[in-house]
């Protein structure tokens, strides 16, 4: 009797639950879990879910890049559109805008940072004009030979292909055209069905590309026709299951997937090509709605679809596709119970279940002693502070149940404080002072093994460091490369980030890395700001709210190395708490009450009970 492992080579597990790691070699991987008397195996499986939404919601517009690499440019909101914005797999950040502002064209590219825009007009004269993105700007190029908008584009910044399109109204045309990165060329074979309200409905290569659906001459209806472009002409193939227009695409000649587009009703429709068909998937679009912005070298394992028109209005909506074993819940805020006392430049330490906020100002009031208890539902009033202050700092990587308060500013007049507080889960001890007297400083560490660097006293701002031994402080030869306070800090005595902060003259994006002997700049943040709420470690941290021109809604998250825009707060906030790791966080007050919970895209395995069936 043949086995299972002389088949594949691995004997089958025998397990008393579910395994929670999924190694890179899982497809099909098998197990017995004795518990349930089942056979199981990981089951890769195709799924939409929620990404973060554009800023602006348009539809009719371009796009480029991958799932994790996007870029949406111009569309239609009440308006045309020159609107442009990237994607780093979980928020949009906008960037420049197009120098030409135009619905209903097309994009390709293989980037973010490395794109075409082609064609459109909209209600009015169709254009030939085309714009080619370097990562920061447009620049207008050589137009297109023929004039159109409705049209579709497939290939990379220097080798791409337009094709379809209306030349003018009612005018359908077939005509192809090739881009070498300088100028187009018109192909002497077109469609072999001339169509257009294509929108993204190309994909592949500038020499093995695929198109599908659009709508045939005015007034024809919607179609399914796909054709397959081998470099010189197009061939008829199998079509869609689905006839419908401005759909959109991703993947290559050989492996693609359609989706969205409009039957005449908005469709959320998902299609996977295999090279000679389609096949319709199971999973929809969890928005319907025709002529997004899809990421144009995305594949038919990961894929993004961005705005769009739902049939009554522009839509911001984001959804990303991946075909794999894990399945995906998007990263979010949530709200959490609202504090009691609202105010802005607290200490904070703890988790996002188990957090302290302590200290601030109440809105135009004086300096808080409040300390508050939040147990990952509510905030409880517990024991105040010995000593009321606002720009006051904490050990940033203490538990909820030990750890030091220090400096901040007493007032009124020019009295800023050195005192420090050690807080042991229910009251708050007064111990030794800092050398120095300073508000707005970076407090790093722990209960017994803090840092307190930079801040300002009077109208003067500090570099200088100093360390806590769990006893007293001591003034470090390591002074800060940039001079300036309320840069809030994450991370340990040895480990930590100052982000942020306001200088003499200005608020600063300045990051600035300490490893417990000396501060390295590293990159600087996107939005310049001071007073955010801080959480994480040295690697893996959050910068959320803060003051930059306004309060802010702005976050963003640390990988090490860069910093990269999240979707942002729902509500702005001056000044709040900051507490947990970059996966699961707390902000909370900040000139407001409201609390939100951060929780970062989580990844659940998918298996399959094997019967006999």
């Amino acid at each position: 009797m043949t086995t299972y492992n002389e088949i594949a080579g691995r004997r089958v597990n025998f397990l008393s639950s579910d395994p929670t790691y999924v190694d890179t070699n899982s497809d099909g991987q098998v197990w017995y879990n004795s518990s349930t008397a089942t056979l199981k195996a990981w089951l890769p499986t195709g799924a939409w879910r929620s990404g973060g939404n554009l800023n602006t919601a348009r539809g009719y517009g371009g796009g480029a890049g991958t799932q994790t690499a996007a870029l949406s440019f111009g569309g239609y909101t009440t308006a045309n559109s020159a609107i442009t914005e990237t994607y780093n797999s979980i928020a949009w950040t906008s960037v420049a805008n197009l120098n030409l502002a135009r619905p209903q064209m097309t994009g390709f590219g293989a980037t973010n940072t490395a794109a075409i825009a082609a064609g459109g007009g909209g209600g009015g004269p169709v254009t030939g004009n085309t714009e080619s993105w370097n990562g920061s700007s447009w620049t207008t190029v050589n137009p297109m030979n023929t004039a159109r908008n409705d049209l579709a584009g497939i290939g990379i910044q220097t080798a791409g292909l337009v094709v379809g399109g209306v030349t003018a109204p009612g005018a359908a045309t077939g005509a192809t055209e090739t881009w070498n990165g300088t100028s187009w060329t018109s192909n002497p074979t077109g469609l072999n069905t001339p169509r257009y309200a294509l929108g993204g409905s190309g994909f592949g290569t500038q020499t093995a590309g695929i198109l599908a659906g659009g709508n045939l001459p005015y007034p024809g209806p919607v179609t399914a026709a796909t054709e397959s472009w081998n470099g010189s002409s197009w061939t008829s193939v199998n079509s869609l299951n689905t006839a419908r227009n401005y759909t959109n695409t991703s993947g290559t000649q050989t492996a693609g997937l359609c989706f969205g587009g409009s039957t005449g009703t908005p469709t959320g429709a998902t299609e996977l090509w295999n090279g000679s068909s389609w096949t319709t998937s199971p999973a929809s679009l969890a928005t319907a709605r025709f002529y997004g912005s899809p990421a144009s070298s995305g594949t038919q394992s990961s894929a993004l679809m961005a705005g769009g028109d739902n049939g009554t209005a522009r839509v911001a909506a984001t959804e990303e596709w991946n075909i794999g074993v894990y399945s995906y819940s998007a990263a979010a805020w949530a709200s959490g119970g609202n504090v009691n006392t609202p105010r802005s430049n607290l200490a904070s330490f703890g988790t996002q279940t188990a957090s302290i906020g302590a200290g601030g100002q109440v809105p135009g009031g004086p300096g808080s002693s409040a300390t508050e208890s939040y147990n990952g539902t509510s905030w409880t009033t517990v024991n105040s502070l010995n000593t009321a202050r606002v720009s006051i700092s904490s050990s940033a990587s203490s538990p909820q149940t030990a750890a030091i308060v220090f400096n901040g500013y007493v007032g009124p007049g020019v009295a800023d404080s050195a005192a420090t507080e050690s807080w042991n889960g229910s009251s708050w001890t007064s111990v030794n002072s800092t050398n120095t007297s300073k508000r707005g400083v970076t407090g790093l560490g722990i209960q017994t093994a803090a840092i307190s660097a930079g801040g300002g006293n009077g109208t003067s701002f500090l570099t200088a460091t100093e360390s806590w031994n769990g006893t007293s402080w001591t003034t470090l030869p390591a002074n800060m490369n940039t001079a300036r306070k309320g840069a809030n800090g994450v991370g340990t005595q040895t480990a930590g980030l100052a982000v942020g902060g306001e200088t003499a003259t200005a608020l600063v994006a300045n990051t600035e890395s300490w490893n417990g002997s000396s501060w390295t700049s590293v990159n600087s943040l996107n939005t310049a700001r001071a007073q955010s709420g801080n959480a994480g470690t040295q690697t893996a941290a959050l910068a959320a709210g803060g003051y930059s021109t306004a309060p802010s809604t702005n976050v963003e998250s640390w990988n090490g190395t860069s910093w990269s825009n999240l979707p942002s707060l729902s509500t702005a906030r001056n000044g709040p708490g900051g507490t947990g790791t970059q996966a699961l966080a707390l902000i909370f007050a900040g000139e407001t009450a409201a609390t939100e919970e951060w929780t970062g895209e989580v990844a659940t395995a998918n298996s399959k009970t094997l019967t006999t069936s």
